[in-house]
């Protein structure tokens, strides 16, 4: 069965794929002049066919259009891939090969204005393939469990873009450095909060049908508060205006845990509630399972998140100015409070 959650993520080989192999060249030239979703499958080996994003797209989003389907597949393939993230240097330049494939696209498209950014640019193909994906969607259980994965791809893309621009406009080698080692920390804080927070969601939901779609839609908030913190830092550092919303790192820290925590009280005493209307009955194995692995994981990510926090001063210190400074810190205690919100929804 094919890998529809976001999580686990793991690591990526890079080796595989700074562009398309001939193979795949050729099939999407053949289905941009002319094949059709069925033929293009027939194409494809059971392998290729299960991981690529044409197997869960309609009929009508690939007939209306084959190219940008089959160019929105390489980033879906790379970032399913089980080795996905590899090490952060290695991603970032993946991910600038293929912006500039999306630039091509939309130039040789012209969907808009040609003196925007590279980065405005990708981002609008982007924008453009999410309708695309969307068309002749039934909205089911697995569709929107699979809209939701599709759209994740495309945001861990937007985040590398986020990654390149702060790294370009830092003055120094050594914050450039920290920039790479906080990335690197939150890779694994990413990796523990995604699961804390499906575990939880499937923990309220008991399992049922609709686990998939919030869960999904949970991890798409995770990443999109990541992305506003990196955005204001970028701001930060470029001088631009910023939303300085936010407190103190250890504050925020210590309320994402008792949420974390709260929550999963919450879980168990409802369910002792439950089974004692029931004689005899006692909770399931996989409920025991999940809650233990749930309060591993919190385990686990408490020293990360206290490592990201001392990092993170040294980054402050290192691109910020008087002006400015703490801005960094503020703006990263505003992610952990609304991480701290997603593990507390219901």
């Amino acid at each position: 069965m094919k890998k529809i959650l976001l999580f686990p993520i793991s690591v990526f080989l890079l080796g595989c794929v700074m562009s398309p192999n001939v193979r795949t060249e050729d099939l999407m030239k053949s289905a941009s002049t002319g094949m059709t979703r069925d033929e293009y499958m027939n194409s494809l080996d059971s392998a290729e066919l299960m991981n690529g994003l044409v197997f869960w797209s309609s009929d009508t989003a690939y007939s209306t259009n084959a190219e940008l389907l089959l160019l929105l597949d390489t980033l879906y393939q790379h970032v399913r891939a089980d080795g996905f993230p590899s090490e952060v240097k290695k991603e970032e330049i993946w991910m600038s090969a293929y912006r500039s494939r999306l630039v091509s696209y939309y130039d040789a498209h012209a969907l808009g204005k040609d003196t925007i950014s590279q980065y405005v640019k990708a981002d609008s193909v982007l924008n453009e393939g999410v309708r695309l994906l969307e068309l002749g969607c039934h909205w089911s259980t697995m569709e929107m469990i699979v809209n939701n994965s599709t759209k994740f791809t495309f945001d861990r893309f937007r985040e590398y873009s986020l990654l390149t621009q702060l790294i370009n406009s830092c003055e120094s080698d050594e914050a450039k450095e920290l920039v790479y080692k906080e990335w690197t920390l939150y890779e694994r804080m990413l990796k523990k909060v995604g699961l804390i927070a499906a575990n939880i969601t499937s923990l309220n939901y008991w399992g049922g049908s609709i686990t998939g779609p919030l869960s999904t839609a949970n991890y798409l908030q995770i990443l999109e508060s990541r992305r506003f913190m990196y955005q204001t830092i970028l701001n930060i550092v470029t001088g631009d205006s910023w939303d300085s919303t936010g407190a103190y790192t250890d504050n925020a820290e210590r309320f994402f845990f008792d949420c974390c925590n709260t929550s999963i009280n919450r879980i168990i005493k409802e369910a002792d509630e439950f089974y004692s209307e029931y004689d005899g009955k006692e909770r399931s194995e996989s409920f025991i399972e999940t809650i233990k692995e749930t309060k591993n994981a919190i385990k686990e990510l408490r020293p990360i998140v206290k490592e990201w926090i001392c990092l993170l001063d040294k980054l402050d210190d290192e691109i910020t100015h008087d002006n400015s400074r703490h801005h960094v810190e503020r703006a990263a205690s505003y992610m952990i409070m609304k991480w701290a919100s997603i593990v507390t929804e219901r």
